[in-house]
């Protein structure tokens, strides 16, 4: 990426890079693949979360294993972060998963 990107535009682009069609916002990026249950969640998983607004998925991140996701906080260039899901704000706000690669 050359640029600053939301936070469904870093899923989105991560995954065109490997040749893996994704829909572009974060809402619709739930209905790419299968549920995941939390407990059963694998790297490349997607994790979703509403963070307010008027959508009840309002934010993505990629899980990395450990209980950690990355994710872009905005998109303002060098904002991708590692979170913990077990942060209180994440644990606060997760909405679900879903499993993309097979």
């Amino acid at each position: 990426l050359n640029s600053g990107v939301d936070c469904s535009g870093f899923t989105y682009s991560v995954y065109k890079n490997f040749g893996i069609n994704l829909n572009r916002v974060s809402r619709d990026q739930i209905s790419n693949g299968p549920r995941v249950e939390k407990a059963n969640l694998q790297p490349g998983d997607l994790v979703f979360f509403n963070t307010g607004g008027n959508s009840r998925i309002s934010h993505v991140g990629m899980y990395i294993g450990n209980g950690n996701y990355n994710h872009a906080t905005n998109g303002k260039g060098n904002c991708v972060h590692i979170t913990s899901l077990n942060s209180s704000y994440s644990a606060k706000t997760y909405v679900g998963a879903c499993r993309v690669l097979k």
